[in-house]
């Protein structure tokens, strides 16, 4: 009888050692983590992961309040000067850079990557075999533009783009589609037209190949003067060595000032038997031509 109670006795004990262990093995645990992520060189991780991607891309980087995430990641603000002609210095805040857990067991492993820019969000993916997909939503346009181009567009960009092989001499290739609500045109007061151009809702869609933009459709409702068209955009390392080739056509509505009506006369264009101007525009962004 009193071996009986003896055992059942070590068992209780060997039960409460046993949940004692597993209690303290936890702590252990979580007490590692935390001074893993806290006294982790994050500021170390940052500049070597900016280092690494300005190698690969070409842009020039600057990373601050760097922070590791848990369970794994990194944080940070992120300021990146752009090759593009006209852009500002694009300025990501609140930045994560974490796994995309779904590609961790696969050959072809992915980073996300998700942000603040312009007052707007930015979701992207970046895969080891250099695709890429970014969607955006609500951002800010007129914010991503230099102050003193001679004509700016205003408006709150949402959209994604798809592509492929990043690189500093621009030889990747991809597929975009865009919406602009509440398109301003900003500038046009040089030349006749309202200083503050309200256009509508603007739709993109187009592909990228190299410094070549396509557009495959553009279209413009709901503002001052309907728009659709298409053509292409050769991206040159200023403003004013970046060509234009479009065709576009204008359709004028019951809101369309006069002033812009007499712009269209004077481009020797006939109006067809709809109304509308079917316009060819080159030169370059910086001095485009209409005939």
């Amino acid at each position: 009888m009193s071996r009986w109670i003896s055992s059942i006795f070590n068992r209780q004990r060997f039960a409460g050692n046993r949940r004692l262990f597993l209690l303290c093995l936890l702590l252990f645990v979580v007490s590692g983590c935390f001074s893993f992520w806290t006294f982790f060189p994050a500021d170390v991780l940052q500049r070597r992961l900016l280092q690494d991607v300005s190698q690969q891309t070409g842009l020039q980087m600057e990373g601050r309040n760097a922070a590791m995430l848990f369970p794994l990641g990194l944080g940070l603000d992120l300021l990146i000067s752009p090759r593009v002609p006209g852009l500002t210095d694009l300025e990501l805040t609140e930045l994560q850079i974490t796994p995309a857990w779904s590609s961790l067991f696969s050959a072809n492993k992915k980073i996300r990557l998700v942000a603040t820019l312009a007052g707007g969000k930015i979701d992207a993916a970046v895969a080891r075999s250099g695709q890429f997909s970014v969607e955006i939503a609500a951002i800010a346009l007129d914010a991503l533009q230099q102050q003193d181009l001679p004509y700016r567009v205003s408006g709150q960009l949402t959209g994604q783009l798809e592509g492929e092989n990043i690189s500093p001499e621009m030889t990747g290739r991809g597929h975009f589609s865009f919406s602009l609500k509440d398109v301003r045109i900003l500038g046009l007061a040089r030349i006749g037209l309202p200083a503050d151009f309200f256009a509508g809702m603007l739709r993109l869609e187009g592909k990228l190949t190299q410094r070549r933009i396509s557009l495959e459709k553009a279209i413009l409702t709901g503002g001052a003067l309907e728009l659709s068209g298409g053509g292409n955009i050769l991206i040159g390392e200023t403003v004013e060595q970046s060509r234009l080739n479009l065709n576009i056509r204008l359709h004028p509505t019951a809101t369309t000032p006069d002033s812009l009506r007499d712009l269209l006369n004077l481009t020797g264009v006939r109006p067809t038997v709809d109304g509308s101007y079917l316009l060819r525009v080159g030169g370059t962004i910086s001095r485009p031509i209409v005939r």
